[in-house]
C-alpha cells in the first residue's frame, strides 16, 4: 500500500560473503534502509505512489538471486505514471550461519568428551614465585570445544596465564604467580573439567 511501510528479507546464510545490491524501480523513489539480521539482511521501504515497482537483488557482482526482479504492485490513492525513479543500497555482507547450522556447531561442542583429555608437565603440581611454569594439554581425542585455563588462590592474582595452541590440538600453558602458596589450576574443556582438575599447586 501507498505511504505503509514494506519489508523483506535476504537470507544469506549459505552464500558466503559477497556484495549484496537492492534496487527499486517504480514510479516513486523510495528511501530504502537496511539492517543487518541473524540470517542475513532485511530491507525496509515506503512507496508514495501507486503502481508496479520491480525489485532487483543481486549478490556478488552483477548475479540477480533467484527470483529477481521481483514485481510488486503497489495499491492506494495516486496517478499512475510510469517508470521514473530509481532506489537503490549495496550491503558488503558478511559469511553467515544459519540457526540450524549454529545448533549443529552447538550440539557438536555439547558432545566433546574432556574425560579423553591429557595434561603434563611440572606446571601442573609445583611452581616458583616470580618463574614462569609451563605444562601441555592433548585435546587430539576430545572433540571440539573451548579450552579455559584459570588459577584460583594468593592475595596478588596470577596476572596471566597464556594458553598457546602449538598444533594438532596441541596447547602449551605458560604462567607466573608472584607469591608462595597453595593454589588451585582449573582446567576446562568448556564445561567440563578434564581428568585431575582442580590440581593442586604448590608454589615456593
Amino acid at each position: 500500500m501507498c505511504d505503509q511501510l514494506s519489508k523483506f528479507l535476504v537470507n544469506t546464510t549459505k552464500a558466503g560473503a559477497g556484495a549484496l545490491a537492492v534496487t527499486i524501480d517504480g514510479p516513486s523513489k523510495v528511501q530504502l534502509s537496511c539492517y543487518e539480521t541473524p540470517d542475513g539482511y532485511e530491507f525496509m521501504y515506503t512507496p508514495t505512489q501507486p503502481g508496479e515497482y520491480h525489485v532487483n537483488v543481486r549478490y556478488a557482482g552483477n548475479t540477480h538471486i533467484p527470483g529477481s526482479p521481483f514485481k510488486v504492485q503497489i495499491e492506494g490513492l495516486g496517478k499512475l505514471s510510469g517508470w521514473a525513479e530509481q532506489s537503490d543500497v549495496i550491503v558488503e555482507s558478511v559469511t553467515k550461519m544459519s540457526t540450524t547450522q549454529k545448533y549443529a556447531a552447538a550440539k557438536k561442542l555439547h558432545n566433546s568428551d574432556a574425560t579423553k583429555i591429557t595434561a603434563t608437565g611440572t606446571g601442573l603440581q609445583r611452581a616458583t614465585a616470580n618463574k614462569e611454569a609451563t605444562f601441555t594439554v592433548d585435546t587430539t581425542r576430545a572433540g571440539y570445544n573451548v579450552l579455559m585455563v584459570g588459577i584460583l588462590g594468593g592475595n596478588i592474582p596470577c596476572e596471566e596465564v597464556l594458553v598457546k595452541h602449538i598444533g594438532q590440538k596441541q596447547y602449551s600453558v605458560n604462567y607466573v604467580v608472584h607469591e608462595r602458596g597453595d593454589y588451585q589450576l582449573i582446567i576446562k574443556w568448556g564445561d567440563q573439567h578434564i581428568p585431575g582438575s582442580p590440581f593442586l599447586i604448590n608454589v615456593q
